[in-house]
């Protein structure tokens, strides 16, 4: 054998196939072998590596994918699975599946009790079989079914917090002898950092949820204060994304020009007044009119999230030549952001107006470099144009 390839098992000092990863007679996890003097430790970091990346995957698909995968090279078994609870808390369901016949077993449900992964889920304990012919657990029927020929199983659950989430299993080790306890012990880990990850990918997919939940109920009561806002908030965030693309803005600034977009108008909750017979919003005095920007940025500033928005949605009626308000700044004392929000706002509040869109673009055209930021100005008869074109 090259000696390059050469691993040694510094627990029994017997000597390895290349492509094992921990010992094959003694069951020596990774860390009781030798690797030679080449200084091949592609297997300790790829556990490194995995470990990484479980804590910083949130997309729960790919990370039982990855996890799979591992499980299947680790152990050097022909198949892997991972079941996760169902909502019923009474079965079990393919998440992910490796092997020859993974792609059929995946449509199975087990449930709860039943089987060795059920018995596994019931009593949150783990299941080493080497022969699973003589083991009163093992139905065999999703062997019948898919084709496949299981001979033995490793199967541990996946808890956090002590709630179940599902169960690992590994199928038919490929070396003799079997899986070991030490295979069982690095399956459990294995399934300990996969559970927590899960829980946490779980856990920020809810506050993501309820984040975009209470932004469409912000929304919903801006713009139910004036029913020619209908659409306003939605509409004013998908054409200031597509200007600001189009002026060079993308990652964190592009999501705080997204977000002060849908957000502008979030101050006139606390200082709107009354309203006239046709529902059309009538503030109490220019006032509030006039302080509904910084109103609104100071509403939102303290969400961590939302800084960045907060910071532009100040600037959203002051113009390039200092006209606006609420502090009549002008030029580069705005941010690019703020000139991107005004433009659209001056616009949009045009539109509700009853203005035409040949009016809007030739008030545009004439205010560019004065009222306007004539780059956005420019830009944005270019986004409207486009719109226009594929409305027609």
């Amino acid at each position: 054998m090259d000696a390059k390839l050469t691993i040694m098992c510094s627990h029994c000092k017997k000597e390895l196939a290349a492509e094992a990863h921990f010992c094959h007679h003694c069951g020596a996890p990774s860390g009781a072998v030798n690797w030679a003097a080449s200084g091949d430790d592609n297997f300790v970091k790829g556990l490194f590596n995995l470990a990484k990346g479980l804590a910083s995957t949130l997309d729960v698909d790919a990370l039982l994918k990855r996890i799979g995968q591992s499980a299947e090279q680790m152990f050097l078994c022909e198949a892997s699975a991972i079941m996760l609870l169902d909502d019923d808390q009474k079965h079990l369901f393919f998440k992910m599946a490796t092997g020859e016949k993974g792609g059929m077993v995946t449509k199975f449900r087990i449930k709860v009790g039943e089987g060795i992964a059920g018995w596994v889920a019931e009593k949150k304990e783990p299941v080493l079989v080497n022969d699973v012919s003589a083991d009163t657990r093992f139905t065999g029927q999703h062997d019948q079914a898919s084709g496949f020929k299981t001979r033995s199983a490793l199967c541990v659950p996946m808890s956090a917090g002590g709630d179940l989430i599902g169960v690992v299993e590994v199928l038919n080790k490929k070396v003799d002898g079997g899986f070991t306890d030490a295979d069982k012990s690095l399956l459990e880990s294995l399934a300990s950092l996969a559970a927590m990850a899960i829980a946490n990918a779980r856990l920020v997919g809810g506050f993501r949820n309820f984040y975009s939940n209470t932004i469409e109920i912000l929304i919903s009561a801006i713009e139910a204060r004036d029913m020619r806002m209908a659409g306003h908030c939605w509409r004013f965030a998908q054409r200031a994304s597509s200007l600001g693309r189009k002026l060079g803005l993308d990652g964190q600034a592009l999501k705080d020009l997204y977000y002060s977009a849908l957000l502008h108008d979030v101050g006139f909750l606390k200082v709107a007044g009354g309203w006239n017979m046709s529902r059309i919003l009538i503030m109490e005095s220019p006032h509030m009119e006039q302080t509904h920007p910084m109103i609104g940025s100071e509403m939102i500033k303290g969400i961590d999230m939302l800084k960045g928005a907060a910071t532009l949605i100040q600037f959203h009626h002051e113009c390039y030549d200092g006209s606006g308000f609420p502090r009549g700044l002008k030029g580069d004392d705005v941010p690019l952001g703020g000139h991107i929000l005004s433009v659209i706002e001056h616009c949009e509040e045009m539109r509700m107006n009853g203005y035409a869109p040949e009016q809007i673009q030739a008030i545009l055209e004439e205010q560019a470099g004065h009222k306007f930021h004539p780059e956005v100005a420019k830009a944005y008869m270019d986004v409207l144009r486009l719109e226009e074109a594929k409305a027609a």
